[in-house]
C-alpha cells in the first residue's frame, strides 16, 4: 500500500509539534486563501501609507531648496564679474 493515501485534512485539526503560532499562521495556507490575505495585507499598507502622504505637513519655504538666480546671460550662475547692476 502507498503512504498516499491518507487524507491529508485529519493532520491539520489540531495543532502542530511546533505550537499554537505557527498554526495560526498556516490557518490561510490551509484554506486555500493565501492570495486573499496577501491582497488584504497590501491593500491596508498602501491605505496607510497614502493616509501618511495626505496628512503630512507641506515643507516649509525655508528648508526648500533655492533655485538659482538667471542674470540674463542664459547661464544661470551669479558670478559674471559683470558690474553694470550698480
Amino acid at each position: 500500500m502507498s503512504r498516499g493515501g491518507r487524507s491529508r485534512g485529519r493532520r491539520s485539526g489540531r495543532p502542530p509539534f511546533g505550537g499554537l503560532l505557527p498554526w495560526v499562521l498556516s490557518v490561510p495556507a490551509r484554506l486555500h486563501l493565501r492570495w486573499l490575505v496577501i491582497f488584504v495585507v497590501t491593500a491596508a499598507v498602501m491605505g496607510l501609507y497614502a493616509r501618511v502622504l495626505v496628512t503630512a505637513s507641506p515643507m516649509p519655504p525655508s528648508q526648500a531648496p533655492a533655485a538659482p538666480a538667471l542674470d540674463g546671460n542664459g547661464s544661470g550662475s551669479d558670478a559674471s564679474g559683470d558690474s553694470s547692476d550698480k
